[in-house]
């Protein structure tokens, strides 16, 4: 069993990977950022997770918490998870970025394509694209995954 952090687990995204770890025999959520509902029960907030998630409150970001996860996912904003990410890669067992903090090679792009200035060079070239039809291999090890957007991914499989 793999234990989860899923920082920004309580927005749009977030929630969506509540649920399907829920349905994941080997995980097991024991950390969800929230910071706009934290100190509020997940089941409260979103009564469909009830079930899966009695007792799991929402919480501010803590380094130390995350820390303790074997798996975090970044649900984050784009800036949010460029500036913690570099905290977490290396020090758990696998990072999972769902923004596009990461999602590009080449630094200068992300004016153009997100509108923010990228500080994290040296950890862009670590990340794996999180494309497994394509990147399969290099995701078997990966210990940082930059996940594609839904546009890209339609474009790329139908290519």
């Amino acid at each position: 069993m793999y234990s989860v952090g899923i920082l920004g687990a309580s927005g749009f995204t977030g929630v969506e990977l509540l649920r399907l770890c829920a349905q994941h025999p080997e995980l097991s959520v024991s950390y969800a950022t929230g910071d706009s509902q934290a100190g509020s029960r997940a089941a409260s907030v979103y009564p469909s997770l009830a079930t899966h998630y009695p007792n799991l409150v929402f919480s501010e970001f803590d380094l130390a918490s995350a820390l303790r996860c074997d798996v975090v996912f970044l649900c984050l904003p784009h800036e949010a998870a460029l500036e913690i990410a570099p905290q977490l890669v290396g020090k758990v067992r696998l990072v999972v970025d769902l923004s596009a903090a990461f999602r590009l090679q080449d630094t200068s792009l992300y004016p153009r394509w997100y509108g923010f200035e990228h500080t994290q060079p040296a950890l862009v070239k670590q990340a794996v694209y999180g494309l497994p039809e394509m990147y399969r291999s290099a995701l078997a090890g990966a210990t940082f995954i930059a996940t594609p957007g839904c546009y890209v991914t339609a474009a790329s499989l139908a290519l």
